[in-house]
């Protein structure tokens, strides 16, 4: 006899949801520590900032001498990684020919939404966190907003009653039956009389912090979490507002008033402050709550509570009907294949940055201490003497009483100060390029010399083998992009029930359509085009534009080919704007008599010309496509590439 899976019950998933948030403790000092480090550059000082309730307060002002090479170097990676909206492919892998017919509009659908709701904004920060701090998050689902209930307009009603009488007339005529023939008082009472407008009903993804994401200890991926919880602080007038939650002022415990941290006491004191001089006396809109949401994987169900909530405000099925969890992970490195959690760049280089820093302190020290230093006998001491040799003055003169037989250098004797070994300073150049080695950063991405002077060839390689240091970021990106337009596919096959106007991109122009579900039916794999969220360096980018007009390009026309999206690809890249530069020519008005509707007479016929043509042969062009094609540039050949 199978037993079915029973769903966690409520105190179970509050027990597991406090055993994840202690484990987290110490991830997430270590957190704390690497954020601070990114923006100060020094440990010392990321350490000061790492105390219990003291993480919210703003930075002390730096002591050390700091040079921070890991925020330029980090921004360097991200605008490298994720720079553009991804170019979504969808491809039929169930449905049959009907899905087929369907790709196009898919391809639509989702590229229109991600642009719409600026999707690569929330990727862009959740890549930020993985980069940071090895792990990012976003968060799918759909959205419906109603607008409230308004009366609707009398005319309005009535139209609609009066259609409604007339259905019901012509439905008895047709049955014979005329039992139910309303009037029009009747037919006012079958209608509405009010109505609510729709604010927003579609797709949304946004981004999530992963301090207050929890999965199992034993998860390695978050699509085989058996559970997942995700922490949201809201206001408790939006929460009480909320008619799918059932709770009460007197249920819900505020941050403040449920042992918050420092922060949250603070906020709280002040409100309460406030409150006793009667500034204001309802502060609901100002206290904050947090809620845990408790996703079961394994029965798919939901259910909201509050930490030390006696009972769930919310417990459901889940609204959605695909397999997938609404979160998706944007991982950096992983110590092995058991670890959920990866590991950022900041850890890398945190020893390298700090060695960088203190060699640096040295530095500025000996710099502070250079100049003249003296010893002066005490008893011929005199502040006429102190003040000759602290002079900035290029003549001064000084008087010193000497006993007999005693000599000037034995009252003063200036002091020689060695200079700093050369070693310290080859060790911070050492450490400041092993800072870039690590991070995968070359001279050419750091704009050190002779980056203003590289030829475009030259670009190209080195802008290819920062790609290459790059792949492992750039295929987490383009991993989770496609499973974001995977969901977003998935939901609105389900709920994009409405007609709803979508602006699809064509060659020629781009057009508005109308989608429903029954326009996007299928199994589609979404995948990225690679390299389409990259940045690519302008010198790569224009001479990919120029061969695109001097190679490519004819070599299209030539093989019969539209010319139309290698062109507008070349503008693009060139820097143009296609839909700016290409504007078709307006055509003549007809003119007066004219069958045609106007411009010049067709060319009439000429057998003698045609004769000609064909004495003379085939064409230059016709030639090259009987031998194969048009010839290859030099440097194709050289490099063995082949124009298609």
């Amino acid at each position: 006899m199978t037993r079915k899976l029973k769903a966690y019950t409520f105190e179970q998933a509050r027990d597991l949801v406090t055993d994840a948030v202690l484990g987290s403790k110490k991830r997430h000092e270590r957190w704390r520590l690497l954020e601070a480090l990114y923006r100060t550059g020094s440990i010392s000082q990321a350490e000061q900032q790492v105390v219990p309730g003291k993480i919210g307060e703003f930075f002390p002002d730096l002591t050390d001498e700091v040079v921070n090479l890991v925020l330029p170097h980090l921004n360097i990676i991200l605008a490298s990684v994720i720079a553009r909206d991804p170019q979504l492919v969808a491809v039929p892998y169930g449905g049959g020919e009907a899905a087929e017919a369907h790709r196009d509009t898919v391809e639509g659908v989702l590229n229109y939404f991600w642009s719409r709701l600026q999707t690569t904004r929330e990727l862009r920060d959740a890549t930020q966190d993985a980069v940071f701090l090895g792990s990012g998050f976003m968060k799918t689902g759909w959205i419906t907003v109603v607008g409230d209930e308004e009366d609707r307009h009398e005319g309005d009603v009535l139209e609609d009653a009066l259609a409604f009488a007339e259905g019901e007339r012509l439905l008895a005529d047709l049955e014979g039956d005329d039992g139910f023939l309303p009037d029009l008082e009747e037919a006012v009472e079958h209608v509405p009389h009010s109505s609510r407008q729709t604010l927003r009903d579609e797709p949304f993804t946004e981004y999530t912090s992963p301090y207050d994401l929890f999965v199992p200890a034993d998860c390695r991926r978050i699509e085989d979490a058996r559970w997942i919880a995700h922490r949201v602080s809201l206001p408790l007038d939006e929460v009480l507002a909320n008619p799918a939650y059932s709770v009460t002022e007197e249920d819900l415990k505020t941050d403040g008033a449920s042992g918050g941290s420092y922060d949250e006491f603070v906020a709280e004191s002040a409100r309460q402050a406030y409150e006793d001089e009667g500034v204001y006396s309802n502060a609901t809109a100002t206290e904050m709550v947090t809620l845990y949401e408790f996703y079961d994987m394994r029965t798919r169900k939901l259910t909201i509570f509050q930490h030390d909530g006696t009972e769930p405000i919310f417990e459901d099925e889940f609204a959605w009907f695909h397999q997938l969890p609404p979160f998706v992970h944007v991982r950096n490195y992983r110590q092995s294949g058991n670890d959920f959690w990866g590991f950022g760049d900041l850890e890398n280089i945190a020893t390298a940055q700090s060695l960088y820093n203190e060699m640096l302190s040295e530095q500025v020290g000996s710099a502070r201490r250079a100049g003249n230093k003296s010893i002066i006998r005490k008893d011929l001491f005199s502040a006429e003497l102190k003040s000759v040799l602290e002079s900035s003055e290029g003549d001064a003169v000084g008087v010193v009483d000497l006993p007999p037989g005693e000599d000037l250098r034995t009252v003063v004797m200036p002091i020689e100060r060695r200079p700093l070994p050369e070693e310290q300073f080859h060790l911070k150049a050492e450490m400041g390029e092993a800072v870039k080695t690590i991070l995968g950063i070359n001279d050419f991405q750091a704009g050190g010399s002779g980056a203003d002077r590289m030829s475009a060839t030259a670009a190209a390689v080195v802008d290819g083998v920062a790609t290459l240091r790059a792949q492992d970021k750039i295929g987490s990106v383009e991993d989770a992009a496609s499973a974001v337009s995977t969901r977003m596919l998935l939901l609105c096959q389900q709920f994009l029930d409405a007609p709803t106007a979508i602006r699809v991109a064509g060659v020629e122009k781009a057009n508005w359509i109308d989608v429903s579900q029954d326009d996007i039916v299928g199994e589609f794999m979404v995948s990225v085009e690679g390299g389409s969220t990259k940045a690519i360096n302008p010198q790569t980018r224009e001479a990919q534009g120029l061969r695109t007009l001097g190679e490519v390009l004819p070599a299209l026309v030539q093989l019969g080919y539209s010319h139309k999206p290698a062109l507008r690809q070349a503008l693009r890249d060139l820097g143009y704007d296609p839909d700016v530069l290409l504007v078709a020519p307006e055509q003549p008005e007809p003119q007066p008599g004219s069958e045609s509707g106007g411009g010049p007479p067709p060319a009439e016929r000429d057998p003698f010309a045609e004769q000609a043509q064909a004495e003379a042969g085939p064409s230059n062009g016709e030639q090259m496509m009987q031998m194969g094609g048009p010839p290859m540039p030099a440097d194709a050949q050289a490099a063995g590439r082949v124009l298609l």
